[in-house]
């Protein structure tokens, strides 16, 4: 009422009971299943929280007033899904507690259980936990795909050390790059499509450290990935060590170049299975047809004057072309632990 309250305040909820519950139905059917993370990667705000995750009952109780809302599904907010209940140092999924949630909530009347975030990681350490769920969903039997979010950022080893924390648990920061490859060969598998993020202009980045990222993008187009990668700017709160496109280099160039190569070709792959769709009707079918290829002929355009822009008039086809030809590492093969 007075006008003094600080322009950016900071809050930690230290326990559940502070969390407040919905008190009617949410965007898409979105419910927060978990708060915090413990991966620790430096550049993310998430892993200051604790880890907490709330209650099947208390989520039960969220995702029965969306249903009687007239949702048919429920979609689960968390910053890493398959951590719920885990409570080991080894970053372990703890499968009976999840499963327990998927089939807890399903059995409230939803057609399937979606969620926001995990890692790859955690999809590779127990290849069983998601066949399982995509079981529950009844993926296998209805051939939906979901969608969920993960982020590689780098496979660099030394740029994995020093800033994703454990994000790589339980596996090593060297087996990072196989780790990516069989999770994301897993997730496939199970019918998820996941939209990954990649991290360029690290302010310690070099070349040869983005070679292992080009080279994973490469074996991405070898295996048939279905999953969409998108490039991001490292952003600090220090203006100067934020990456701006007019500063990159000839590597980072190429790795966002292919990043947006592998979603063109994925979203050529996945447009049939759009128009396939009986949720949506004709015009929303051809809305979207539109979108996607008008947004990826618009970004291509923009990368190709980009490109001349930066690197005195010459094509990606130019740029590229060393990178794309290099490799600096092949993914290595990693053993998944079994629980």
């Amino acid at each position: 009422e007075k006008g003094d309250a600080p322009e950016l305040m900071h809050c930690f909820v230290r326990n559940l009971e502070n969390i407040p519950i919905i008190q009617g139905p949410t965007i898409n059917s979105l419910i927060e299943a978990m708060r915090g993370c413990g991966r620790g990667c430096d550049f993310c705000d998430v892993n200051k929280r604790s880890k907490k995750d709330l209650p099947l009952e208390r989520l039960q109780q969220e995702a029965k007033i969306n249903l009687d809302y007239g949702f048919d599904s429920i979609w689960l907010h968390s910053d890493e899904m398959l951590l719920y209940g885990c409570d080991n140092r080894d970053f372990i999924p703890n499968r009976d507690a999840i499963t327990e949630l998927w089939k807890g909530l399903k059995g409230l009347g939803a057609n399937f259980i979606g969620t926001t975030h995990m890692t790859f990681s955690a999809v590779a350490a127990d290849e069983q936990l998601m066949q399982q769920i995509s079981q529950i969903n009844e993926q296998d039997k209805t051939g939906r795909w979901l969608a969920t979010n993960l982020g590689i950022e780098t496979v660099a080893p030394n740029l994995v050390k020093k800033h994703l924390g454990v994000k790589t648990k339980p596996f090593s920061p060297e087996e990072w790059g196989g780790v990516v490859m069989e999770g994301a060969k897993i997730l496939n598998e199970n019918h998820w499509f996941p939209a990954a993020t990649i991290i360029i202009g690290w302010p310690d980045e070099t070349p040869d450290d983005v070679q292992y990222t080009i080279d994973m993008i490469s074996d991405f187009r070898a295996m048939n990935f279905r999953g969409l990668v998108a490039p991001l700017l490292y952003q600090d709160f220090s203006e100067k060590n934020s990456m701006h496109f007019g500063n990159l280099n000839e590597a980072q160039f190429t790795l966002f170049w292919k990043c947006w190569e592998n979603n063109l070709r994925v979203i050529n792959d996945i447009i049939p299975i759009i128009l396939r769709n009986k949720t949506y009707g004709p015009p929303m079918k051809i809305f979207m047809y539109g979108i996607l290829k008008a947004g990826t002929w618009a970004i291509m355009r923009y990368l190709r004057g980009l490109c001349k822009d930066l690197f005195n008039g010459r094509t990606p086809d130019e740029i590229i072309d060393k990178y794309a030809r290099s490799r600096s590492v092949s993914a290595p093969e990693i053993q998944t632990k079994k629980l």
